[in-house]
């Protein structure tokens, strides 16, 4: 009996033992297991990390690789640079030399030009006071020459004071009008109208602007003869085709010497 117990005692303890031996397997191999996944965790960081660092030392090689490229091309520019301003230096020493030449040059030449002026002004003066006599001379003969188709067209108007198919009964040369700085080389003059001839040795253009201005006066500062028509005439010993033309557009009277005879063209006159 006692050595059954004894039996009994001993088979509960070797259970007792076993169990406590395969809890504490289980126990390790879950403590291994979890040492195993934390190993596996630190690991994939490790890697991580590692994969982490090669990279940047990567991109630290390739900045390192651009650093070395451009401080290459920083030195290739600054050697060019370099070049570039010793030629700029003996550029600019050729230059100073060369505009102290051409200062030397320019000297001398100005000196020559103020003799040459000197003499050219003198020379000026000289033909100017030709000129002047020309011109004289010139004026003198204008003058004569407007005094001539005055004289001509004032005797052929008293002989024949007709125009536009009416007689005048005054024919009043050279009249000058001080206040309004006017004057009218012939005005024909009857009860019922009024004719302002312009004379002109050779007629121009211009003429035409001028008579317009005279008839627009004459309107205006002898309002006594405006219950009178107005008539204009530009008489001249020479015209040009074209001028022609245009004066009897505006309605102007032309009139000249043909042969011996004084013409009137007064086809498109108009009153004013």
């Amino acid at each position: 009996m006692k050595d059954s117990q004894k039996e009994k005692q001993e088979k509960i303890t070797l259970e007792s033992l076993f169990a406590l031996m395969y809890e504490n397997e289980k126990k390790n191999d879950r403590e291994a297991q979890k040492r195993a996944e934390e190993w596996q965790k630190s690991s994939d960081e490790l890697k991580k990390s590692l994969n982490e660092v090669a990279k940047a030392a990567r991109e630290a090689n390739e900045t390192a690789a651009k650093a070395n490229e451009t401080a290459a091309k920083a030195n290739e520019t600054a050697a060019k640079a370099s070049e570039t301003a010793a030629k700029a230096s003996e550029i600019v020493a050729k230059t100073s030399e060369t505009v102290g030449k051409m200062s030397e040059k320019a000297d001398e030449t100005l000196a020559k030009a103020s003799e040459i002026v000197a003499k050219t002004s003198e020379t000026v003066d000289k033909m100017s006071e030709k000129v002047d006599k020309i011109l004289k001379s010139l004026g003198g003969m204008g003058n004569s020459n407007g005094e001539i188709a005055e004289e001509y067209f004032q005797s052929a108007f008293e002989k024949n004071p007709a125009l536009n198919g009416e007689t005048y009964d005054k024919v009043v040369p050279n009249i000058r009008w001080v206040e309004h700085d006017d004057e009218y080389d012939l005005l024909l003059l009857n009860d019922k109208s009024v004719a302002i001839i312009e004379v002109k040795y050779r007629a121009q253009a211009d003429d035409i602007g001028n008579l317009l201005k005279k008839g627009e006066n004459f309107r205006k500062f002898l309002p006594q003869y405006n219950n009178r028509k107005l008539y204009l005439g530009l008489a001249s010993l020479s015209f040009r085709k074209v001028t022609e033309k245009k004066i009897m557009e505006k309605g102007i009277a032309v009139i000249k010497q043909v042969g011996d005879k004084m013409v009137v063209y007064d086809k498109n006159l108009k009153t004013f």
